[in-house]
This record gives C-alpha cells, sequence and structure tokens, in this order.
C-alpha cells in the first residue's frame, strides 16, 4: 500500500472504511430479515423470536453455529456486531495512517481513543 500522499487520501480511506463495513453489516442484517420473514422452519412466528423463552446467541461459537445452521437472529446479530465494530476499525485505521503520515501529536490522540475503545469493551465483558 503506498503512503497517503495528502490529507485527501487519510480522509478517503477512512470513509471507505466506514462505507464498506456499513454497507457489509448492512447486507448480513437484511440477509437475516430475509430469512425471517421467509418463513424457514426455524422461527414460527414473530410472537416465537420476541418471545422471552427464546435464546440469542451470546458467545462467538453460538454465533457462528447460529449462522451456519441458517438461524435469521444469527446473521442480524452478526451484522449488528460488525456495525459496532466498524467506527472502532476506523479509528484504528486512522492512529495507522496517521503514524505513516509523520502527524505524531493526531496519532497519538487517535491511539488513545483506540484504547479507551477497546477498555471500554473489555469492562464490558467483565460486568456480564
Amino acid at each position: 500500500m503506498n503512503k497517503p500522499k495528502n490529507t485527501a487520501d487519510l480522509e478517503w480511506v477512512v470513509s471507505s472504511v466506514l462505507r464498506i463495513g456499513v454497507i457489509i453489516s448492512v447486507s448480513f442484517i437484511l440477509a437475516g430479515l430475509v430469512l425471517f420473514f421467509s418463513g424457514s422452519h426455524h422461527f414460527g412466528n414473530y410472537h416465537q423470536f420476541s418471545s422471552a423463552s427464546y435464546s440469542f446467541p451470546h458467545t462467538i461459537n453460538s454465533l457462528i453455529n447460529a449462522m451456519l445452521n441458517g438461524r435469521s437472529a444469527g446473521y442480524i446479530e452478526f451484522g449488528i456486531l460488525l456495525l459496532i465494530l466498524t467506527p472502532i476499525l476506523r479509528v484504528a485505521s486512522s492512529t495507522m495512517l496517521f503514524s505513516r503520515k509523520g502527524e505524531r501529536p493526531m496519532m497519538l490522540v487517535t491511539l488513545f481513543v483506540l484504547i479507551i475503545l477497546i477498555g471500554s469493551f473489555i469492562l464490558g465483558l467483565s460486568v456480564r
């Protein structure tokens, strides 16, 4: 990958990361909705899906299994997870691009933000 030459190149890379992340996540969510409304045998109806007794995937393994088994909730949940991770990937790519461009103050600021984001996820996992 060539070094970004100016600010416009940096903005293009960062906006591309956001655009691609949103497109991919929305694609998974739409695929899950199509599965849900197609009347597949995995869901009887909306009331079953929205009931308190229905178990959504809560771990990465159960999420992967749900998707491999064609459960619409797995696709929807994976799309939402990607949507949440997209801004974090944007901050990480900004940190790398500022570093490559030699803008140390901006790299340190975005690195600080990235550390806070990752720390908040770690703290969120421990609250369960």
